[in-house]
């Protein structure tokens, strides 16, 4: 692996210092954690997510969530 100075990148033209930016960039990956949820957890997630319904049109204000939350 080459390795360049601040002095080289400095000499580079600004297509080719976008260019090594973008090296870089790609080089880069996002580890992949996978979340550890326990089974009951997990359960209670996939209901939920059963329930969403995407074509739903009524949606709650903060205030509306707030108030169904501390009447339970």
């Amino acid at each position: 692996m080459a390795v360049l100075s601040k002095a080289q990148i400095a000499a580079l033209s600004t297509f080719e210092r976008l260019a090594l930016i973008e090296e870089l960039w790609d080089g880069l990956e996002a580890p992949r954690l996978e979340p550890s949820i326990e089974a009951a957890h997990r359960q209670i997630l996939e209901e939920r997510l059963g329930n969403y319904d995407p074509e739903s049109e009524r949606l709650l204000t903060v205030d509306e969530v707030c108030r169904q939350v501390r009447a339970r």
